[in-house]
């Protein structure tokens, strides 16, 4: 099945790479303790660049979903017969719902969404476990091309499993080969050296701070590490940014198919599912657009392409309340009985992220600033960028476990 790649939650970090390249220290630093930096404030959670960002955003609204009609389990059986079933499920993606082939010529095969799943299971890689490997690095190490060790912060202990380093061999393997996306196969190339390399390095961090090694050596082999660190993810986010740009236009293309085709067809509940997704992230892109606002200056906000999204994702959501449950339309959709409680787990997370987007508006419209309570965790205080991230991953999280 084709996969769309996830979102990540990067309104709630800083831009760690302009801050590698632009904070230049004064030479060596010795590292007791009384010298540590007291930074925790400002390095937070941290994560790529600001040109990075944009282009990962901007993929959001078509890229973190899966394709709804490859979920289907059923399609209508009774228009055909189990071999033609699997005939046109082979020839098109959509071949499973009425057994039309001829219908989706253009669709790609089977062998080629293989390849696409795996372009697509790498980015989903990069945007949450690389990165979340980073964040737990800088949770110990400001973002400096220098190396100073945050104060009471945590030195990464967690790394890379064999499972990863096959999984980008298969991937190399299959762009060295070719697929029916070359970009893709040029860009892939470039990346996975640089990627494979930053993970070696996050490893090495990683085993330094699991056997807390920092403690007998005074952070020394931590400063060797981070010369080689700053290069390699200096590398790897030059490198990404073709590779995610090169599958946003087959992303945009095949997610306005797959809405056409849901509506056409008539599955309400898997259109609206998909509807409110595609509008949850573009809400989201409205806001990583204006690149400059952050949690600490939120009130700067502009909402004003905000508010139609709210309105027309508050719409369609109100008669996905009542549809969702509908027992028949479930059915014909090719819903299995036990999807019912993973449909409720979408309903619950959508309307989460509808109330956060309303209570960041009424923020900005009443210019009210974060209580002092709110301050010390952002990602519980209602109306926060941190916050309304977190719902919208949440989001795309239960939709790809619904259609899974």
């Amino acid at each position: 099945m084709i996969r769309y790649r996830t979102a990540t939650m990067i309104v709630k970090f800083h831009h760690y790479y302009e801050k590698i390249k632009n904070n230049k220290g004064n030479g060596k630093v010795e590292y007791p303790k009384a010298h540590l930096k007291k930074g925790r404030e400002e390095v937070k959670k941290i994560t790529l660049g600001m040109t990075a960002l944009m282009l990962v955003l901007s993929l959001s609204a078509c890229g973190e979903l899966k394709e709804a009609q490859n979920a289907f389990k059923k399609g209508n059986e009774e228009k055909e017969t189990a071999a033609e079933g699997k005939k046109s499920a082979l020839n098109n993606l959509l071949g499973a719902i009425q057994g039309n082939e001829e219908s989706y010529e253009d669709d790609t095969p089977v062998s080629d969404l293989e390849a696409y799943n795996n372009y697509v299971d790498l980015s989903n890689f990069m945007t949450g476990d690389v990165e979340s490997a980073l964040d737990r690095y800088f949770a110990g190490v400001e973002a400096s091309s220098d190396f100073h060790p945050v104060e009471n912060g945590y030195y990464i202990a967690n790394g890379f499993s064999s499972t990863n380093y096959d999984f980008l061999d298969t991937v190399e393997s299959q762009a060295d080969l070719g697929t029916a996306y070359p970009d893709v196969d040029n860009a892939a190339m470039e990346l996975i050296p640089a990627l494979r390399n930053l993970m070696q390095v996050l490893d090495e961090a990683a085993d330094y701070g699991k056997q807390k090694s920092y403690l007998d050596d005074n952070y020394a082999k931590g400063e060797e590490i981070h010369s080689r660190f700053v290069p390699a993810v200096n590398s790897y986010d030059d490198l990404r940014v073709p590779f995610l740009n090169s599958l946003r236009d087959i992303l945009k293309e095949q997610q306005k198919k797959d809405l056409e085709r849901l509506e056409k067809e008539g599955y309400t509940i898997r259109y609206q599912m998909l509807k409110l997704t595609v509008l949850k992230s573009e809400i989201m892109n409205v806001i990583y657009a204006q690149e400059s606002v952050s949690d600490e200056n939120i009130l700067s906000l502009d909402v004003t392409d905000i508010k139609p999204k709210y309105e027309e994702y508050s719409s369609i959501l109100a008669e996905f309340a009542t549809n969702y449950k509908d027992k028949a339309e479930q059915e014909k959709e090719g819903f299995e009985t036990y999807q019912s409680t993973q449909l409720g787990l979408f309903y619950d997370a959508v309307v989460n992220f509808k109330v956060q987007t309303q209570a960041l508006i009424s923020r900005i419209e009443e210019q009210r600033e974060y209580s002092e309570a709110e301050k010390l965790i952002l990602r519980t205080a209602d109306g926060s960028l941190e916050h309304l991230a977190e719902c919208g991953s949440d989001v795309t999280s239960r939709y790809n476990s619904v259609i899974n």
